[in-house]
Formats: C-alpha cells, structure tokens, sequence
C-alpha cells in the first residue's frame, strides 16, 4: 500500500476502526432473525433463510437469539419522548411527528442498536422489524422474499430500479433478497441487483456481496461532521464561475448520455402510513428525494512541494520511523517513496463544487443547489452559496467521502507529477481548471478506455456509497495505481474507479469533455451491468 490505512483514515478524517476485507466484516457482525413468520411465506423464502443463517455461522458472523437481541426500554424514557413528541407538534406543526409513533414507543421491548435484523416474506403493518427496532441508523434491515414478478438476467437497470424502491418502501428495509427456485437477486440503496445462482458459490457470493452491505449501510453524511460556513461562496465570482459554468452547460450532454436517471421524490413513494415515511426522513437526515449520480467539479489546487526525508527530519522533529505520515503545525504530512527516493509532503488542501442530493443533476440551479465540500487537515468543510439558506432537502452528497478521496488523491498524484515534471499535463490541469470528479451507476465498455486513464476497484467489496470504506478504497485505490505507474513509466492522466454492483467513478479533465465523450458513441457506458462482467476477475 503507498499510504498505510491508518495515514488514509488521518487524511480523510476516519476516526472509527475500519474492517477493509468481508472475513473482518463478517467477524465484527450481529445479526438476529425475526420470529414473525407469516404462514404464507413460501418453502423458497424459508429454505432461503435457513441456508443463509448456516452460511453465517460458517463465516463466523454472530448470530444473536431473538429474545437476546431486545432491551426493555423503561417507561419513564417511554413517557418524557411522548411527551416532548407532543410539544414539538403544538410548537411546529410544519415539523408534525405523525401520531402513529405512539403504536411504536408503547413496545418496550426493542433491537439494540448495532444488531442487523433478517426479516422473511410479508409482516403486517405495525408489526415490521422497522417497528421493533432501537435504532434506525444503526441497525440495517435484510427482508428475504420471494423472487419479484419480472425479474431476471436480462431485466434493464430501470425495472431493476423502480421495483426495488418500491420493496424498500413497503418492507422498510435496507436490504432486499428475491428468491425463487434456482437464483436470488440482492438490492440495496446503490441501486444494484447482481442476481446470483443458488446452487453455485452460494457461500463466496454472500461473503463478497451481502456481507460488505451489511456491514457498511448507507448513513448520508450530516452536517454536523462538517464545519459549516454558511454563504461562504459566490457561485459567479472570477474564481468559481468557470466551475459553475462547466457544471451547468454540461448537463445536456449529460441527459444525453442517458447515464443520470431522474431522482425519487420521498412524497411520491409508496410508504404504507406516514410513521413510515417520516422513518424514511430520518434514515436520509432530513432529504426530501434521492438522484443517483453525481457530477462534481474539483476547484484548482495549490500544489505542495516534496522535501527528502533527510532535509525534513532536520525540519520537523514530529517525523516518525515507524510511521508514514505525522502532524505539524495542524497540518498532515504523509511519508511518500517514489523512484526518485524518499519524500515528505503536506498534504493538500482540497475543495469541490457539487450539487445537492437530490438536485436534477443535468439541469439544477447554481443558486439553490450547488454546495461547497473541501477537505483540510482530516476535517470536512461545507460552504453555501451566498443568499443561500439551509432549508428542507438541502444536504450534502451521499457520495461525500468518495468525492474528496478522490480530490485529494488528484491532488497527492500531481504534487508528486510536479516534482517530476512541472509541465505535466494532469499538473497543469489541475493547479490552473482544476478536475472533474464524476460518478453513475453503469460501467465504461472497456474497449472505449481512453489513453492514460488507469482501472482500479474491481476487486473490492461490494459496499455502500456513503460508507467509510468505499472511500478508503477510493483514494487506496488511486494512489496504488498511480504509484505503479511511476515505476512502469506508464502515462497517468486519470483513473477509473470501478465500484462492483455500484457504479463507476472517474477523473476528467472537466465535465464538458467527459459529457462529450460518453455521448461519441452508444456503447461507451451503460447503466446497470452491462459491462461489469469485463471488469470481474
């Protein structure tokens, strides 16, 4: 690895313990079933679920005893959020908690936190997992059932789609497994549906695919992991005007590509009751709708320079020989090694456009959407727009991490590019226009991989967009290849960042030539899995 995990987590600000491989996720994993059985649910689903707790066990994921799972909450804990419920009602009624939350809060017995909950066939409304369960973040939902009307190899991505938003409402799950006789389809939030056989590599299959997306479930950044400067920018002064621009009038193009399908509004889903729908709010902190994509522009960097060890260890005496990167001064300094020797440098400050979640990516308004992400010293910023007010759907990315993992790694590879030869193009692309940063949940064919564009990612687990692992691999991933290209002198102008039933990210120069390019031709890239199988190893 050129930077430990542990430099990568100081860089991108990752504080907790992360499990990187799906044997480690699995170990660290609690997961209870839930008794409610309708009587209805079919031999396949049953069959089903007894195959995957065995699997389970086999992987050494911890199976807790229903009865083990749940605390007793006591009624004085019960009683003061009822009452506080109903003072929020009184006091807002624009933010009206709906009363059936009082069918939840009157079942003391609850899923502790921390515990994932598989869930078989149809439950009634008011008896779902989602209605016995401690915490909404920190406990997924994995509902198996059967096999949805329609669904096989050759379903388009948009069928795909629209079936299983529809299931995550109605079950109120994280997770969706269909089973029939002979396969089984996965969806979750990234919007993918590998289908997988049910005779062959049963086991691989649920440690490389269900695994990892239990283990790492969508939490969509809040703002209170960022420092807020509220007006902070003006989308059309001398500097962030070519950004805004480059977002904007690419976005024909874009919906041209057909890669950006129009988001889902949270009031146009089919929630059963609105306790439900307001569960759904709160699981996406507040979103009024989900778009799946993002376009983002990374705003020119100012490029550190490289100091040999030897000169910086008369310098900073915080330099460790056990280490690769350590702090100075409030700043991050990583320990790289490049052909030319040992190097110390700071690393980058880096800053992003982008629209906010939820936003029609292809045709949005600079004023109302666009949002300010940077990355400095491990701490997230977030700027608005000046005039700009936080109101309802108003929030940050789902792909954050991922976006400034991918910034700040453009900004680590060209300050080692500028060392070498200061009139690199991805140097001068980046210190003078800066980069785009972009993101579907299709693949590139990879007969139309441009020149100098590296692939990365394809190996990995397959998480969730807005975990702390999808952005460790991100920047791992990128800084790995790059590296490699320095010793094999291979020409690095980019990368394309492979996310396995996800998407793909990539690095362009800017989003008009990346629009122009995906639109030469049919064939390029593709939602859906069209052309992951190439990428699989």
């Amino acid at each position: 690895m050129p930077l430990s995990q542990e430099a990568i987590q100081k860089i991108l600000g990752i504080e907790e313990k992360v499990s990187l491989t799906p044997e480690e996720m699995a170990d660290k994993l609690n997961i209870t079933f839930y008794p409610y059985v309708s009587p209805k649910t079919s031999k396949e689903v049953r069959d089903f679920s007894e195959k995957l707790k065995a699997v389970f066990l086999r992987l050494k994921v911890n199976i807790v005893p229903y009865e083990n799972a749940l605390i007793t909450l006591p009624w004085h804990k019960i009683l003061k959020r009822g009452f506080k419920i109903l003072v929020n009602n009184l006091l807002y009624p624009d933010k009206k908690v709906p009363y059936e939350i009082f069918s939840y809060l009157k079942s003391r017995k609850k899923i502790k936190a921390g515990i994932a909950v598989v869930a078989q066939g149809e439950s009634e409304t008011g008896n779902l997992p989602i209605d016995h369960t401690m915490s909404f973040r920190e406990s997924s939902v994995i509902t198996v059932m059967d096999m949805p009307p329609g669904i096989d190899n050759d379903t388009d991505f948009h069928t795909h789609f629209n079936t299983a938003m529809k299931l995550f409402v109605r079950h109120m799950t994280n997770i969706v497994i269909g089973v029939d006789k002979e396969k089984w389809v996965l969806y979750n939030f990234n919007a993918s549906h590998p289908i997988y056989s049910l005779k062959e590599n049963f086991e691989n299959n649920v440690l490389q695919a269900l695994i990892p997306k239990v283990a790492s479930p969508i939490r969509p950044p809040r703002f209170k992991e960022f420092i807020m400067q509220l007006g902070a920018f003006d989308p059309f002064d001398e500097f962030h005007k070519p950004a805004t621009e480059d977002l904007k009038d690419s976005g024909t193009l874009f919906d041209k590509s057909g890669l950006y399908p129009r988001g889902k509004s949270i009031e146009s889903l089919p929630f059963r009751n609105e306790f439900y729908r307001w569960i759904g709010k709160i699981h996406l902190d507040e979103r009024t709708g989900m778009s799946y994509g993002f376009l983002a522009k990374q705003l020119p960097a100012i490029l550190p320079e490289l100091l040999p060890t030897a000169e910086a260890g008369k310098i900073y005496s915080q330099m460790p020989v056990d280490r690769d990167y350590f702090l100075a001064d409030g700043q991050i300094y990583i320990i790289i090694k490049i052909p030319e020797g040992e190097f110390v440098m700071p690393v980058p400050e880096v800053w992003v456009m982008t629209q906010r979640s939820g936003a029609d990516k292809t045709n949005f308004r600079p004023e109302k959407d666009l949002i300010k992400m940077g990355l400095k010293g491990g701490k997230m910023f977030l700027q608005t727009p000046k005039g700009t007010s936080i109101q309802a759907g108003y929030r940050p990315s789902f792909d954050t991490k991922v976006i400034l993992a991918h910034a700040v790694g453009n900004a680590i590879a060209a300050a080692i590019l500028k060392y070498r030869s200061p009139d690199h193009p991805f140097v001068k692309q980046l210190k003078n226009s800066g980069m785009s940063i972009s993101h579907w949940h299709g693949y590139i064919n990879k007969n139309f991989i441009p020149k100098g564009w590296h692939v990365h990612g394809a190996d990995r687990p397959h998480v969730a967009c807005s975990s702390s692992q999808s952005a460790i691999y991100a920047l791992d991933g990128k800084l790995r290849l790059f590296f490699t290209s320095l010793e094999t002198n291979e020409e690095y102008l980019g990368d394309i960042h492979i996310e396995p039933h996800h998407g793909t990210n990539i690095t362009f120069p800017s989003l008009r030539e990346l629009g122009e390019f995906l639109t030469r031709d049919k064939d390029i890239a593709k939602l859906g899995n069209s052309y992951l199988s190439n990428y699989l190893f």
